[in-house]
């Protein structure tokens, strides 16, 4: 009974649990002054331990696997001399790694909440990252301006979807690309599929990175545990687990590896 409560609890209310991990994420970081919360993402983790993975310094390889979701979608073009922009940048770490170790000409971080800015301004101190607050269905963007636009797991919290992809095709220089990674329930893959080819771009790739995922929350658990021990106060740590992804919850985790929601990666050109 249980069960089919919670599964239809997910089918009317798809993706409240991930605005729900994020407002955890929003509201702890406000207690953290440091590096604990630059993340906001599930992470990646490649399949099979030989595939290459990209060299961190010692100060980022704790957040080695949400970086490794940023470096999944973000390398998928050289970003060599180009000008990226990241929407929905949280506390930036992401928009940190793209201009460290991507190398564009600039990195733009940004994000609707004022807090995740402030500390964004604070924080970062790399040549070419500036961080604006801002909405990603309003975008104050000027027509054909960007090369680069990338969004990681933060579509899927915004009241109006196309409204920001709309926002991205507008924005986009011809030949700009759209980096962008994100989940979805199965019983939205048509709807999302059908908005995404509304934009009208060219679709270069797309991946279901579920596994990599999956294999990321497995081997980043006791990181997220800690965090959450450290973070939230006991009478809400059990639901805490189940919006955080941690290994064997039933909410996140298990969907993902039941097939109930599915995440994947996609790269994107605006014809010329």
């Amino acid at each position: 009974m249980m069960r089919t409560a919670v599964a239809t609890f997910q089918r009317l209310f798809p993706n409240l649990p991930h605005k729900i991990s994020r407002g955890w994420f929003e509201f702890i970081s406000l207690f953290d002054s440091g590096t604990s919360m630059l993340f906001m993402n599930y992470g990646y983790a490649p399949i099979v331990d030989t595939e290459a993975q990209p060299g961190l310094d010692a100060m980022d390889e704790p957040n080695r696997y949400p970086l490794q979701l940023y470096h999944a979608t973000a390398s998928a073009i050289p970003l060599d001399g180009l000008d990226v922009v990241e929407v929905g940048c949280g506390r930036g770490g992401g928009a940190h790694y793209v201009q460290k170790y991507l190398k564009p000409a600039s990195t733009v971080g940004i994000d609707i909440t004022h807090n995740a800015i402030k500390f964004c301004d604070r924080y970062y101190d790399q040549p070419g990252l500036s961080f604006a607050q801002g909405d990603a269905q309003d975008l104050q963007l000027a027509d054909n301006s960007i090369d680069v636009l990338l969004n990681v797991e933060s579509s899927i919290c915004y009241p109006d979807p196309e409204q920001f992809f709309r926002e991205v095709v507008r924005v986009l220089k011809p030949g700009g690309h759209f980096l962008y990674a994100d989940l979805r329930t199965d019983h939205e893959l048509e709807m999302w599929d059908e908005q995404l080819a509304a934009m009208g771009l060219i679709e270069v790739e797309r991946q279901n990175i579920t596994p990599n995922v999956i294999r990321a929350l497995d081997l980043d658990d006791e990181r997220r545990q800690s965090m959450i021990r450290k973070y939230s106060p006991m009478i809400v740590r059990p639901i805490v687990r189940e919006f955080a992804g941690v290994k064997n919850s039933k909410f996140f985790y298990g969907a993902l590896q039941s097939g109930e929601k599915v995440y994947k990666r996609f790269v994107f050109r605006k014809p010329e």
